[in-house]
């Protein structure tokens, strides 16, 4: 028997068009597929930025409880060489007819105590700062000790405090202008 050219071109047309349909179902799945990870990804960059949004907001909003606090802690620093200067420290301490330990003692035991007062404050400055103002300490303490040694036991301990008042302070005067330095490059 012949085959009918038309039942034939009738199963090709069919079959055609199942081939279309499939491929533009492919392709529409395709898009998608595509438009679904575009969206994913937006949505991805979208959380991520108010992420780091939010981390910045954080930021500034610890910035505006910290930096206060900084400035504090120059301040107090910046205060506590200015009191401890051997012409302030000996005329807040010094008082006629003192015995000279009482008088060594009182010396040292205020550089002590107005530094002890502020050791909370190198959590806010930098390490140079708070390795300045150690170094300061640390040379009055010596100067201090040195000048009483020197002392003869029959000197008058005003001669002593005159003595004081008149050594130069380097290593106050070099934490000062640290002080100042990294204050400047906080700001």
């Amino acid at each position: 028997m012949a085959e009918n050219p038309y039942l034939c071109s009738s199963n090709q047309n069919t079959m055609n068009t199942w081939i279309i349909i499939i491929a533009l179902m492919s392709a529409g799945l395709l898009l998608m597929v595509a438009a679904l990870m575009i969206l994913l990804r937006l949505s991805k960059m979208k959380d991520a930025e108010l992420r780091n949004g939010g981390k910045m907001e954080l930021k500034v909003q610890a910035l505006k409880i910290i930096m206060p606090l900084k400035v504090q802690a120059y301040e107090r620093f910046l205060l506590y060489l200015e009191r401890v200067q051997l012409p302030q420290l000996v005329k807040r301490v010094y008082t006629p007819g003192m015995e000279k330990g009482a008088f060594h003692l009182q010396l040292l035991q205020n550089v002590r105590e107005e530094f002890e007062h502020n050791l909370a404050q190198q959590l806010y400055v930098s390490n140079s700062t708070w390795n300045a103002v150690v170094n300061a300490k640390e040379e009055l303490v010596n100067q201090i000790n040195t000048t009483f040694e020197q002392l003869k036991d029959e000197e008058d301990v005003s001669i002593l405090a005159q003595s004081l008042v008149a050594l130069p302070n380097p290593m106050v005067e070099q934490a000062v202008a640290v002080l100042k330095r990294d204050f400047e490059r906080l700001l």
